[in-house]
């Protein structure tokens, strides 16, 4: 819709009405938002719609933040869980490689005294042999090779014909390295079964530490690699590796998975014994997240990776679940907003004409206030003063009268006192001619000295000294006066107080000098009492001080209410 049209060189300014009651901005009879309305902080004079926006992105700031903040718990938990698999399988693989490494002591212990002859017709060897391959059901084979790097004796009984391992790295290390120590070669075609194996071995030696041979237990790769896909889920990958890199095992097998990792060098370097990385496998595309534990003191890493896409996919699918409501909702709340925007100016609008009718009100009340108190005072009062004069004269006209006649003008006599003084009373309560002449501390001195009388309340009444001799505008101390009137009222009627305090000082100077009234009694306080019958006076309170931009605040307890007003004086 376009609101400002162009006619050759001018813009048409006169549809600019138009566009601000279009969205508000203006009342609907053509009129601006009201001045007060303007300048005393409502609703509709901030700038709403920074606030509305504000306030959206607040609760899409915390949206997001929850957001991010599961997913960051999701992977922590998943770190958690991919720990536990991954020292699980560590235990595993170290438990194979320890048993394994017993036994090569254990059978090192048995022959290593004994000369190669006897070793070889001995049965007790060959039962020692098929004995602890039986406690080693994750083995190839155990096997014994002479000095020559010949098989010689094998846990499955004697070879078919004499293998001989001459060209195999573990026999050369041992050749030329006699030491009590447990080599793991490099995997290779096992010539037993001729499947890819790991082997474990440990040198004989002479009684001069001379090289005498080898035991060696054959480990194939097939069974670690049986064991690591039972332990990994379809998605997920799992590794042995060494300590160089390279990889043992890979479940699942892809081309090409055997290379070293990217993540490894880097992993391991920061932290040896384990930890979790982020990596990318190049083969598949796939990001993964990848826990690793070293395996005891043996030379190998036991690693297993989850697709991080799959570990968030319910993650992605809940955000957009969740980002859907909420931007419904946060449509539905802007929506909503914006037209209980328009209608609270409307609303206002309509309560500061009440407020401005309400102020009208209480002026012309307080108008024919002043003007039956002076009728009352210049009419009604003058009319009983001329009775009672009328009815002395009778009396001195009658000095014979029986004493039944002088009685009955004795009490007419007093009632019309009464009479007079009630007048004087209710004539004061609705304008006290005091505050006109002497003003606002003398008004209330009298106020309060008549209080006290009809109540039985005790008042202290506090006013400061430079307020009678710098009076407020006539506005406001009548203000003042009918705020502590109404206060006293209250107080008498529903607080159940026996003690009321009334403070009256003037703070800072002219021309921005404030008045303070307090009004403190030691009743029950308002929350106790019904509000149905402090409301009314209060709403009148509040109406008086408006027109005055005057604050009024009210704090109550246990021990009383304490009325706090402020307005310039």
């Amino acid at each position: 819709m376009n609101i400002l049209r162009r006619y050759g060189d001018r813009w048409n300014w006169a549809l600019v009405p138009a566009l601000l009651r279009r969205y508000g901005l203006m009342l609907p009879a053509g009129k601006a938002l009201p001045g007060s309305m303007t300048t005393s902080g409502t609703l509709p004079l901030l700038p709403y719609g920074l606030l509305l926006l504000l306030s959206v992105a607040a609760i899409v700031t915390i949206f997001v933040l929850g957001v991010f903040e599961s997913r960051d718990r999701m992977i922590a938990q998943s770190k958690v869980q991919l720990r536990q698999k991954t020292a699980l399988l560590e235990a595993y693989v170290s438990k194979i490689l320890e048993a394994n490494d017993i036994v090569l002591r254990n059978i090192s212990s048995e022959i290593d005294p004994m000369p190669w002859p006897e070793i070889i017709a001995s049965e007790r060897v060959s039962k020692l042999l098929s004995t602890q391959k039986q406690y080693l059901r994750h083995s190839g084979v155990i096997a014994l090779v002479n000095r020559e790097g010949f098989f010689v004796s094998y846990s499955e009984g004697s070879p078919i014909k004499p293998f001989s391992v001459t060209d195999r790295d573990y026999y050369r290390f041992h050749r030329d390295h006699p030491s009590d120590v447990t080599l793991i070669s490099e995997s290779l075609i096992g010539r037993v079964y001729g499947k890819p194996s790991l082997t474990m071995s440990k040198s004989l030696r002479r009684a001069d530490g001379r090289f005498d041979g080898l035991i060696v237990i054959t480990m194939p790769i097939e069974y670690f690699s049986k064991l690591f896909n039972g332990a990994a889920s379809p998605s997920d990958v799992a590794q042995l590796l060494r300590d160089t890199g390279e990889v043992i095992v890979n479940v699942p097998f892809l081309e090409g998975s055997t290379a070293v990792p990217d993540w490894f060098a880097g992993a391991v370097a920061e932290h040896a014994d384990g930890g979790v990385v982020h990596s990318v496998f190049p083969a598949e595309g796939i990001h993964r997240l990848i826990a690793y534990q070293k395996v005891e003191d043996f030379p190998f890493y036991v690693s297993y990776g989850i697709d991080e896409g799959r570990l968030l996919a319910g993650w992605r699918q809940s955000v957009r679940v969740y980002g859907t409501v909420l931007a419904a909702a946060l449509a539905a709340f802007v929506t909503t907003a914006w037209l209980a925007r328009r209608s609270s100016i409307a609303l206002m609008y309509s309560n500061k004409s009440l407020r401005e009718v309400s102020e009208r009100v209480l002026v012309s009340q307080d108008d024919e206030r002043r003007s039956i108190a002076r009728d009352l005072h210049d009419s009604t009062g003058q009319h009983l003063i001329g009775a009672a004069m009328e009815l002395a004269n009778v009396k001195s006209r009658m000095p014979d009268m029986d004493d039944e006649t002088s009685r009955a003008l004795a009490r007419t006599a007093e009632l019309i006192s009464q009479s007079n003084e009630e007048l004087r009373t209710l004539s004061y309560l609705l304008h006290p001619p005091m505050l006109d002449e002497s003003g606002l501390p003398n008004a209330l001195e009298l106020l309060v000295v008549g209080f006290e009388e009809r109540s039985g309340l005790e008042i202290e009444l506090r006013v400061a000294p430079e307020i009678g001799t710098m009076r407020p505008s006539p506005g406001v101390e009548l203000a003042i006066f009918r705020i502590v009137q109404e206060a006293l009222t209250n107080i008498y009627r529903h607080s159940r107080a026996s003690k009321a305090t009334i403070r009256l000082v003037r703070q800072g100077s002219d021309p921005h000098s404030m008045l303070l009234l307090t009004v403190k009694d030691d009743g029950v306080g308002i929350e106790r009492r019904k509000r149905k019958s402090v409301g009314v006076g209060l709403s009148g309170m509040e109406a008086r001080l408006r027109p005055l931009d005057g604050a009024l605040h009210i704090s109550t307890g246990k021990k009383g209410t304490t009325i706090s007003v402020k307005v310039r004086g």
